[in-house]
């Protein structure tokens, strides 16, 4: 209980510990019993709600209430007897209300990857008998044997810290998993992001993940998707959802804070005064009170095009993609650069006179990038998020820059190849470090304080797995084929050769001994090496290990050898200090020679 404690602490103290709740569609002054012991949380419902709140081993104490909402925060993760608490809760609900658990999965991705889990802080403590964590396969058990209906949500990274909501009919390999834990280290034994792809393509992604928002009700939400954009300045702050009303889809972008009606009536502006051309069209939107409902496109994004590109080294057709963006980007009136105030407020002061020769537009969208720009099913291109629009002139260069910057696809090209791209569009060394600056203003213009933030303040640790195994591996090559072994310092290697020259090879400068190097069980002494030198049967090597044996016949040959050291950084060190000895001895012995050396030892 103390870790779990201490781990709770840590979330519960995060302003962005709200982002699992702030697209929800709750009711307007709804009843709401909060169930946890967040006080940011608490405070949260306090503000919106007629809210009250309790602990599950004080809801007798609230007599015949009913609420329209209660909310279980986590209780559950360590509660033995849940179906008992469920009940009690249920009968505390309205008829048509709903009620709200949040907790983590006993079978959850980044137990298996490498976190402890929080209850016991132990690797793998989740398969304990002992845990009280539920799989969703037990939780279904439950509701099943409840005859209630459950609605699962998929928070990510977590319920805690949440960024992104998914659902059984909206799963995306794209999530952020940078930022986990407060354990003081864990270990990193796969890439979660490319095991989280695998599992929505095999349709088990709701078994592995993290955590649950699990809504028990009669009625099921339409909202299918949400990511909540919080770490930005309260005018800013939006949520975005993906709505499905039986085979249709929408979008709705929510402002979570009243200033953000002014941003919203600005991007509404921007696309109502639009040209509409033959070659792109924007996503056509709706300014409804706090929301914007935009269509929802079909399509591939031109980023997704682009990864195939750069997966099979076309590099001619990412250039056709990026001369498309740069005509998009170019298509309305080409003006001169014009600094004004707002482009002092959102990009800061910057050298005017590399800018005076640069193409620019006026009321533009500075976020015309790959992953903005959609080739729909009618094989026309749509812009589907134009939401950084500034009444400023802007060179056009500057929207490729972000475009090259911000792209996953193209960052995985060599330096060669993405300095081609960047000039191609005229950006020379000294318009990348003017337009990074633009950019940095950019985004201190917009940004709030960030959840990694607060994960920086930690003393945490990530141990590599793949570094630790290292350590305890060693490739032995013989005549080219390449075998690892797992070294136990006491080795016996034996591999079937053909009658001809055996060349050895160990992947790592080492110190060994040589025990035996066997040719069908008969000893063979006449081998050479590559060693820097050889002290009685130990072998110093300064680099690859080499050892040639000559050969006249097939069969099984056997090595038997002990690893003192292999591809450590104190090889090099101990080796010179013993050939440092060695030649003092010489000279020491040289000296024990000379007819001064005896004169002096015969007088003394």
């Amino acid at each position: 209980m103390k870790q779990i404690r201490k781990y709770r602490d840590f979330y519960n103290n995060i302003k962005y510990r709200t982002n699992v709740f702030e697209w929800y569609p709750f009711k307007e002054d709804a009843k709401l019993l909060y169930v946890g012991d967040s006080a940011i949380l608490e405070s949260y419902f306090l503000q919106r709600f007629k809210c009250s709140t309790t602990s599950l081993s004080d809801l007798d104490s609230l007599n015949d209430s009913t609420f329209d909402y209660i909310i279980v925060d986590g209780e559950f993760d360590c509660m033995y007897d849940k179906e008992a608490a469920l009940c009690d809760l249920l009968h505390k609900l309205d008829l048509e209300g709903q009620l709200i658990l949040l907790t983590n999965n006993k079978l959850a991705l980044r137990y298996f990857a490498g976190v402890k889990e929080f209850e016991s802080d132990e690797f793998f403590g989740n398969l304990k008998k002992h845990t009280n964590l539920y799989s969703k396969n037990q939780w279904d058990t439950l509701f099943s044997k409840l005859k209630v209906h459950a609605q699962y949500y998929y928070p990510y990274p977590d319920y805690f810290l949440t960024t992104q909501v998914l659902s059984d009919e909206w799963l995306t390999g794209n999530i952020n998993l940078e930022y986990e834990d407060c354990h003081e280290f864990r270990y990193c034994f796969f890439n979660e992001n490319i095991a989280l792809q695998s599992l929505v393509e095999s349709g088990d992604f709701a078994t592995f993940s993290n955590s649950f928002m699990i809504i028990l009700s009669n009625h099921k939400s339409n909202i299918i998707y949400s990511k909540i954009s919080s770490e930005r300045k309260d005018n800013f702050k939006i949520c975005t959802n993906i709505l499905k009303d039986q085979d249709t889809y929408r979008v709705e972008k929510i402002a979570l804070d009243p200033s953000g009606i002014s941003h919203f009536e600005r991007i509404h502006q921007f696309y109502k005064t639009t040209k509409h051309n033959d070659l792109f069209h924007y996503c056509p939107v709706q300014l409804e009170k706090n929301t914007l409902i935009f269509d929802f496109i079909k399509g591939e994004n031109l980023e997704s095009i682009v990864n195939g590109y750069v997966k099979h080294d076309q590099l001619d057709k990412i250039i056709e993609i990026m001369d498309l963006l740069y005509k998009i980007n170019t298509y309305g009136d080409i003006v001169d650069f014009k600094v004004n105030q707002e482009f002092m407020d959102v990009f800061g002061k910057q050298d005017e006179s590399l800018l005076l020769d640069q193409k620019c537009i006026r009321f533009c969208d500075i976020d015309v990038i790959l992953e903005n720009v959609i080739l729909t099913q009618n094989h026309t291109y749509s812009i589907l998020d134009y939401e950084w629009v500034f009444d400023c002139t802007i060179p056009v260069s500057f929207i490729m820059y972000r475009a090259i910057l911000h792209s996953i696809a193209l960052s995985k090209l060599n330096e060669e190849e993405i300095e081609k791209i960047y000039l191609r569009y005229g950006i020379t060394e000294e318009l990348k470090t003017l337009y990074l600056s633009m950019e940095e203003n950019f985004q201190h213009y917009v940004s709030d304080e960030k959840i990694s933030d607060y994960y920086n303040k930690l003393r945490m640790y990530l141990l590599d797995l793949h570094k630790e195994e290292e350590k305890d591996l060693l490739d032995i090559i013989v005549n080219g084929q390449k075998n690892t072994l797992f070294n136990s310092k006491q080795m016996h290697y034996e591999t079937n050769v053909e009658n001809q020259d055996v060349n050895i090879q160990f992947g790592k400068k080492s110190i060994l001994k040589l025990n035996s190097i066997k040719m069908n069980g008969d000893l063979i002494s006449d081998f050479k090496t590559n060693a820097f030198f050889v002290i009685n049967d130990d072998y110093y090597f300064i680099e690859t290990p080499k050892i040639s044996v000559p050969n006249q016949e097939s069969g099984l040959l056997e090595i038997d050898f002990f690893m003192y050291y292999y591809g450590e950084d104190c090889i090099d060190n101990i080796i010179n200090l013993i050939d440092a000895n060695h030649r003092l001895n010489q000279e020491l012995s040289e000296i024990k020679k000379s007819k001064i050396y005896r004169l002096t030892k015969n007088k003394i």
